[in-house]
């Protein structure tokens, strides 16, 4: 076990807040004990199974101020582990794997307690059992899963260690990677995705919005709604909006209502209600119904998106390195024969990626593995699925159809991805087939899409659609095509929408064309990257249909660099429209820091000329104020020459992110006319601890919990602070990831310290987790306490309070800092087994007021009795009198 040097006191915030006594006799002891130990060349802070090593301390640095030498013999071999139940962090393999309650037992003929660990919670660290138990020799005798080693864990898992860090609190555990299961990066277990606890919120987004001048006075107002509901597995949303205006009615809109839950075992989340069909294979589209579809987020990070399997040989223990673009994605060592990597990062659209093979005896081999990826494409053996069925949502429509639809994809190979689907509604009909493949020339994807639509009174439509995509990364030029797609369709082919809006149309006797029905889609964007001398991109894109004439264009073309001070850009494009109309659009603009403090605004400037329109320049200073950021603000003029009459505007906004709500406001005028607009937006969490408001929440958040620690800061979300009730929202976690949330304790009362600043869960969607923080609350002092009659108490000393709890150690100057103190009480100091060695203090704390800071300061004597029990530390027959004063 590792065991920490002493250190005086105990308390964390002793080593913060207070004067540095304690840091002073730490270094002295160090220093003293630094060269007996190099002497010796045996002295360690560290020890394992329960056998501490001993560190002998020279005392001659060491002295009371009377001149009498200090016992530190209870140091020499460290601070032996007690047994009894401490809220440890478990690390596997410098993997963080839980936080939680772990018993020490004692063992017969060792110092300190030994950890007890089961195979349930080893094998939720990724220890492959059968491997282990193989290994060991236990054949079919295998323990029960819930049962406990107190021992030497190598008797479970051959080679493995334990090592315990006192002070960290932290359990580090060391398994043999050949008996631990594969697993790809970023994996976390199913078991610890946490199903949250029940929990209700409302999210709200509400604002006004003022316009005036010229005699055209109006308002407008708008309040958004999201409401969730968490019972169990199951996630009750709702989304609705209501809009007021001047001179209109009240509108109130039904956006969307639906349940939710996943189901693990097939990877996909379940919906009942109203949604979005996936748009991998078919258009995507809105409806009321039901939903099954797989949910990437339940892969590993490292398994989430497209990348290929990287495969070769080894003929010794090697170093396997790969790159792309010159960047190191993965460095791993593999034994000697075949291996495989799948578990590399997805990196966007890609860049081939170059493998070197590093043998023990220096040789190296490289080879590349080509990598590109168009959306469609996924992992060799992954699949992808969805099956919908329901009613089509769309508020044109006189007649909704109802439809069902089913897609899949496959990783087939490395190289290819197969995918298809269908869909069958009221008088329409769909069926695709595809693929998508991974070249040396680039990501390729084709699929075919034949429909038939029944026109009520008319003749049915039928036709095809081709579509192709392609990507690739040029790395010898640093060029990126990152999207060019081309698609083609008969005159007679329609979508899911377009077929209900003709169908809709056709049943009322109107025309049919007045659905444009797409021929032609052509869509390119590059980008070029060009070293120090900045970048440039160029993307364009073309349209056409079958029963409109015309064609829809848009070019455009920009670089962007940076100089000195800042940053530049100029770009150009060029569209015209199927009726003939052509516009020419320039823009430059600049970014410039006033300033190099953290906090210094920033100048931005825009100067756009539209054949049109005519030109338009605009200049913004904005930036950002407190220790979040928390406060925002923008200050900007524009002016418009060219058009009808030249004309100009001014304005002000500003944010203020509260711990629980954001507010904004702004102001504009000129030209004859003004505009002023306000707004509030936030959440209101119901959960089992109360009712908590915060930012506003996404679909995963989380809940802290932590007892009387009002004001402490959640630094994982800058801005978030402990409620007077001990709680606080995480408005955003990563579902089925493993997240880290930490507790920063300042701005919290003295009088409260946190046992654990940091917790980690890994939430499944749509869930409300609660993190619970233990805390200590009690009053805190520094006690001076000199011997009655004088003298200092011995250095080192143990104090306890009346219930046997230690409280700390004895500092220099006969100074102890204690926690979870009463108004009124006693200490005991003990440093040997004498009645002449044993000492109490009685202390009074004065009552806390409005300005108190810091810790309060008392003065005290502590007594030694002719006879003191050892076990109860009874009174002592004369109390010292204790007098006080705030610090």
């Amino acid at each position: 076990m590792k065991i920490p040097a002493p250190r005086v006191p105990s308390q964390n915030e002793f080593a913060l807040r207070l004067k540095p006594i304690a840091a002073i006799a730490l270094a002295m002891m160090a220093c003293a004990a630094v060269p007996q130990a190099m002497a010796e060349g045996s002295a360690k802070d560290t020890t394992k199974s329960g056998t501490l090593d001993q560190v002998q301390f020279d005392d001659t640095f060491l002295r009371a101020q009377n001149g009498e030498a200090i016992d530190v013999n209870r140091f020499t071999r460290g601070n032996a582990v007690s047994p009894g139940k401490y809220v440890v962090e478990i690390v596997v393999n410098g993997s963080r794997i839980a936080r939680e309650d772990v018993r020490f037992v004692a063992n017969k003929g060792e110092i300190a307690a030994r950890p007890c660990l089961s195979r349930a919670l080893l094998q939720r660290a990724g220890v492959d059992f059968g491997k282990a138990d193989a290994a060991a020799g236990r054949g079919n005798a295998v323990p029960a899963a819930d049962a406990e080693l107190c021992g030497d864990i190598g008797s479970i898992v051959p080679g493995a260690t334990v090592d315990f860090d006192f002070e960290e609190q932290r359990l580090e555990v060391s398994v043999p990677q050949a008996y631990m299961r594969n697993s790809a990066r970023g994996y976390v277990s199913p078991d610890q995705w946490d199903q949250g606890v029940n929990a209700g919120f409302l999210s709200y987004n509400a604002n006004t919005f003022r316009t005036g001048g010229s005699g055209l006075d109006s308002t407008q107002s708008y309040l958004g709604l999201n409401a969730g509901v968490n019972i169990g597995a199951w996630h009750l949303r709702h989304q609705s909006s209501v809009t007021a205006a001047t001179g209109q009615s009240t509108q109130f809109d039904n956006i969307a209502t639906y349940v939710q839950r996943d189901v693990e075992k097939l990877r996909a989340q379940v919906t009942l209600g109203d949604s979005y069909t996936t748009g991998e294979v078919f258009d995507s589209v809105s409806f009321r119904g039901a939903q099954i579809a797989t949910d990437d987020r339940m892969l590993p990070e490292s398994l989430r998106g497209y990348a290929p399997v990287v495969r070769g040989t080894a003929e010794s223990n090697a170093r396997v390195t790969v790159r792309q673009n010159g960047q190191v994605l993965l460095e791993t060592n593999v034994s000697p024969g075949p291996f495989e990597i799948n578990d590399l990062y997805s990196t966007g659209y890609g860049g081939d990626l170059v493998v070197t093979v590093t043998e023990a005896d220096g040789r190296t081999k490289t080879f590349t593995v080509p990598f590109a990826s168009v959306a469609q494409l996924l992992r060799p053996g992954v699949t992808r699925f969805s099956a919908t069925a329901g009613q089509l949502r769309n508020d044109s429509l006189n007649d909704k159809p109802v439809f069902g639809q089913f897609t899949m994809q496959r990783g087939l190979t490395n190289a290819i991805t197969a995918y298809g689907g269908a869909i069958a509604a009221t008088g329409y009909g769909a069926v695709n087939l595809g693929a998508a493949l991974n070249t040396k020339v680039g990501a390729f994807s084709f699929d075919v899409t034949g429909s038939q639509t029944n026109v009520p009174d008319q003749d049915s439509m039928h036709g095809a659609s081709l579509r192709l995509g392609y990507s690739k990364f040029f790395t010898p030029t640093d060029t990126n095509v990152a999207v060019a797609a081309y698609r083609f369709s008969t005159s007679g082919f329609l979508n899911l929408n377009d077929a209900a809006s003709v169908r809709d149309i056709a049943s009322r006797g109107g025309d049919i064309n007045a659905i444009y029905r797409q021929r032609n889609r052509v869509q390119v964007t590059v980008n070029q990257r060009l070293g120090e001398s900045g970048s440039v991109f160029l993307n364009g894109s073309s349209q056409n249909y079958w029963n409109r004439n015309g064609t829809d264009t848009l070019y455009q073309a920009g670089y962007t660099n940076g100089f000195k001070y800042g940053t530049y850009s100029v770009t150009a494009g060029r569209s015209r429209t199927m009726d003939g109309r052509l516009s020419n659009e320039f823009m430059l603009s600049t970014t410039l820091p006033l300033g190099r403090a953290a906090h210094a605004p920033t100048l931005t400037t825009n100067v756009t000329h539209n054949s049109g329109s005519g030109t338009n320049t605009q200049a913004n200073v904005s930036g950002s104020l407190g220790e979040f950021n928390q406060f925002s603000y923008n200050g900007y003029g524009n002016y418009n020459t060219g058009g009808s009459h030249n004309s100009g505007t001014t304005g002000v906004s500003g944010t203020y992110r509260a711990p629980y709500a954001t507010v904004n406001a702004s102001a504009s005028g000129g030209s004859g006319m003004y505009q002023a607009s306000a707004g509030v937006q936030g959440s209101i969490v119901a959960h089992p601890g109360g009712v908590t408001f915060s930012q506003t929440v996404g679909d995963t958040f989380g809940i802290v919990q932590a007892p009387a620690a009002k004001g402490a800061n959640v630094s994982s979300s800058p801005g978030t602070k402990v409620d007077s009730h001990g709680y606080a929202v995480i408005p955003y976690l990563s579902p089925y990831s493993m997240n880290v949330v930490d507790i920063d304790p300042k701005g919290t009362s003295t009088d409260v310290e946190f046992k654990s600043t940091s917790a980690q869960v890994a939430p499944r969607a749509g869930s409300v987790v609660l993190l619970k923080y233990e805390t200590v609350t009690g009053r805190a002092a520094l006690i001076r306490a000199p011997k009655l009659g004088g003298g200092a108490l011995p250095f080192g000393a143990s104090v306890e309070d009346a219930a046997g709890k230690s409280v700390g150690v004895v500092g220099q100057d006969s100074r102890i800092f204690a926690r979870g103190l009463e108004d009124r009480g006693a200490l005991s100091v003990k440093w040997g087994d004498g009645p002449l060695e044993m000492c109490r203090i009685s202390y009074t704390l004065p009552q806390p007021t409005d300005k108190t800071t810091g810790y309060l300061s008392v003065e005290s004597q502590c007594v030694i009795g002719a006879q003191l029990e050892a076990a109860t530390g009874l009174k002592a027959r004369v109390e010292g009198q204790a007098t006080a004063e705030v610090n």
